[in-house]
């Protein structure tokens, strides 16, 4: 797996779409077979029980969520908590991770 997390806006799928791919190849909801998950955040919305195992061995792109201000509704902290755990998992497995800002791609590992 290859995940990219970066803040929203900062041309992370971009990025991966300059891998040699086209947008034929993003898929934004799951299951998927395609190459690349775009939003991921968006789907530890609608399913709050997805775990680690269920995403697949693509290119994962999702934003950052604990970089700003920190909700106060309580379901919103409980998705912004879940969804850091979970690319959490993610990048410990990921055979590359990737922060993009501003454009620029910043390999972590």
């Amino acid at each position: 797996m290859h995940l990219i997390i970066g803040g929203k806006g900062q041309g992370k799928l971009r990025y991966a779409l300059s891998l040699g791919f086209t947008e034929a190849d993003v898929a934004r909801t799951l299951p998927t077979d395609k190459p690349i998950l775009y939003g991921l955040q968006e789907i530890t919305r609608e399913n709050p029980d997805l775990t680690a195992a269920e995403i697949p061995d693509a290119i994962v792109i999702c934003d950052e969520l604990g970089c700003g201000v920190v909700p106060m509704d309580y379901e919103d902290r409980a998705w912004r908590e879940r969804t850091g755990r979970l690319l959490s998992d993610l990048a410990a497995n990921a055979s590359r991770v990737d922060r993009v800002f501003c454009g620029i791609p910043m390999r972590l590992k």
